[in-house]
């Protein structure tokens, strides 16, 4: 059998309580019963992938996501979480350093004002520093914090503040995204947000420079490598993958069998491993 993809992103809702204007995610995609959502855990993890990223949308807003979470772990897969974090509790944060493996963090400004302008809601930095300080006091948790950064005109100057962020706290990974009008909110905010590869690489260089010698995985995505090298499920089960600018769809997860997708797809599976193959070859971080 093929190798199958290190990681899929899955969906898992639509919804979501915050309004970010450069978000790209799918607004309209119906979301599975439990059962069904199950059974979509069953499949990746028969499948071979070896991690599932739960995202939206936000996933908080899911009802009995704990649950799945924890169904999950038994099924042997790596879980990850990427949260805004305004419906996370302390008890649910207790739960989630407990039980996942990643726990992702947004932040593409150190400040309320730069949040603000990235069009997040005004509260989002503070909430991020204080979930960041409170894994600082669990030395003992099992749970990998990563952080992701939209990188746009709008904060291009502001994120080496995002750099001293990561290097103060327990960061085991930082990774810059291009921002790229993909879908949703993203096309429509396009001139807003856009910024020239050139910028964003010379920044990211500029990171990685920084960083060097630390504890923390350092990673980007530009508009070039988001396209065919990332497998993700949508809200309702359907696989697409994103090329020149569109989803394709090519199966849904339920009728549709896993490797077929993965082998017969499109994807560009060496880009893939590239930017996933730290799951393998750090296993114990990574899980």
């Amino acid at each position: 059998m093929e190798k199958m993809p290190n990681s899929v992103c899955w969906n898992i809702t639509s919804r979501c309580n915050d309004k970010c204007q450069f978000c790209y995610r799918e607004k309209n995609s119906k979301e599975l019963s439990f059962m069904e959502q199950k059974k979509v855990i069953d499949r990746i993890a028969a499948s071979g992938i070896q991690k599932l990223t739960f995202a939206g949308g936000e996933p908080l807003l899911i009802s009995g996501l704990e649950e799945l979470v924890l169904y999950a772990k038994r099924k042997g897969l790596i879980v990850s979480m990427t949260s805004n974090c305004i419906l996370m509790t302390p008890e649910r944060l207790q739960f989630y350093f407990e039980n996942l493996d990643w726990l992702t963090l947004s932040l593409d400004g150190a400040d309320a004002g730069v949040q603000t302008k990235m069009t997040r809601n005004s509260g989002h930095a503070d909430r991020m520093i204080n979930i960041l300080r409170e894994a600082s006091r669990k030395a003992d948790r099992k749970c990998r914090i990563k952080i992701n950064t939209v990188v746009s005109q709008i904060n291009k100057e502001n994120i080496e503040e995002i750099a001293d962020i990561v290097m103060k706290y327990p960061v085991a990974r930082w990774k810059l995204f291009q921002f790229t009008p993909i879908r949703g909110n993203a096309k429509e905010t396009k001139e807003k947000f856009e910024i020239s590869e050139n910028d964003f690489m010379e920044i990211a260089e500029c990171m990685r420079a920084k960083l060097e010698g630390g504890k923390t995985i350092f990673s980007i995505s530009d508009s070039n490598n988001i396209e065919n090298a990332y497998f993700v499920i949508f809200p309702n089960g359907d696989i697409r993958i994103s090329s020149d600018g569109e989803d394709h769809f090519l199966g849904n997860v339920l009728s549709r069998n896993i490797q077929e997708i993965w082998a017969t797809g499109g994807y560009r599976k060496e880009l893939h491993e590239m930017r996933t193959g730290f799951i393998l070859e750090n296993k114990e971080m990574a899980g």
